[in-house]
């Protein structure tokens, strides 16, 4: 799963959460819900904190059949 942060309408960046081999398990966040980016994530020091989920995208690669989201979300 991506999780993507909007800091500005310019500025973005991503943070993986789980890989192919230790995937992420528990539930996915609903829109409108606020996540905490915690402060030792790969991130921006200014993405870390609060985010409110903006919307939820569903990519799949057709090759590997493979199906995963990514969460938007922008700094409360």
């Amino acid at each position: 799963m991506k999780i993507t942060i909007r800091m500005s309408a310019r500025r973005a960046c991503e943070v993986q959460v789980g890989t192919t081999h230790h995937p992420y398990t528990g539930p996915l966040p609903e829109v409108g819900q606020t996540i905490v980016i915690p402060e030792d994530a790969n991130v921006e020091q200014e993405a870390t904190g609060k985010a409110k989920v903006t919307k939820i995208l569903w990519h799949y690669n057709p090759t590997s059949s493979a199906l995963w989201p990514e969460i938007v979300c922008r700094i409360a």
